[in-house]
């Protein structure tokens, strides 16, 4: 048993010393941690490089990380970057191997379009909403941890952003206290460099429960022509829902039941639906009645 293995080992060895030709498939991998340029178009992210060397050579290839290298720091002043890729590859591929000769490269030319690098700030925001379990309402106060992310790339493509989606998991059924770990859209992971790639998204969800306020005043919005009205009736009834915790801060002088002259004046039904006006975070489940009445008087 141990000859026939020595006997393999040798072979192998014998092997390797040969020359074969192999084709493999690299990354392309841009740096530009101290570049002003960097790139703001769609490129190959694999260049496709048939060579010829040893077998040693050609394995390493394989088993190590070897990578097609574009350092954007040595190119300072350029809008358009053209890298003729057989001609040069022995300068991009890294590491690369003494002694493999390279045979095709595809694509033939590596056309790389560049803008001015900037960096800026942004807050992170929740892309959907989180859903609580049935008989829960989620509390407004969601923590986002961290609040912001620092991006860096392109001026064209960095410029615009205003905040940084975090997508939200499909199935939640949030409970109480609740903690989640949440992916950012890493849609532009190719051309932008994020800070970080998730964050934390914490907060509390309450059993859901409803308040009724009786007897709520109806305020008329004067218009700009003078309104003598008489509303039937005057008062309206109000049922909201939410956490326990926000009904709980509710104070009368915190809703409002409002209807608009202008509106009524061009109304011609007799009877109008006024707007409330309540707390964020709550919800308008009934109002009593829908529609007021409304005799207007000379």
């Amino acid at each position: 048993m141990g000859s026939l293995f020595f006997a393999v080992l040798i072979w192998f060895f014998v092997a390797m010393t040969k020359r074969y030709t192999a084709a493999v498939s690299l990354p392309v991998v841009l740096k530009t941690e101290n570049a002003t340029r960097t790139v703001k178009g769609d490129y190959p992210k694999r260049i496709e490089v048939k060579l010829e060397s040893e077998g040693w050579k050609i394995l390493s290839l394989y088993l190590g990380q070897t990578e097609w290298v574009v350092d954007l720091s040595n190119e300072v002043q350029k809008d358009y970057l053209e890298i003729e890729t057989r001609a040069k590859a022995t300068q991009y591929i890294k590491p690369f191997p003494e002694g493999m000769k390279v045979l095709e490269v595809e694509p033939e030319v590596l056309d790389l379009v560049l803008d001015e690098k900037i960096t800026k700030r942004v807050p992170i925001r929740l892309a959907t909403p989180l859903i609580p379990q049935s008989g829960f309402v989620i509390r407004p106060n969601i923590q986002i941890q961290p609040e912001s992310l620092t991006v860096s790339g392109a001026r064209s493509i960095v410029e615009p952003i205003t905040f940084w989606k975090a997508i939200v998991p499909n199935k939640q059924e949030l409970a109480n206290e609740f903690q989640l770990e949440v992916p950012l859209d890493d849609t532009l992971k190719e051309v932008v460099t994020r800070s970080v790639s998730k964050v934390k998204v914490s907060g509390v969800a309450e059993q859901l429960s409803e308040s009724e306020f009786s007897d709520v005043p109806i305020a008329l919005i004067k218009s700009k022509r003078p309104v003598y009205v008489t509303l039937i009736p005057s008062r309206v009834r109000l049922t909201l829902s939410g956490s326990v915790s926000e009904l709980a801060k509710v104070r009368a002088e915190s809703l409002s039941v409002i209807i608009d002259g202008e509106k009524l004046l061009n109304d011609t039904t007799g009877y109008i639906v006024p707007m409330v006006k309540y707390p964020r975070g709550l919800e308008l489940r009934r109002l009593s009645p829908e529609k007021v009445q409304y005799i207007l008087r000379n």
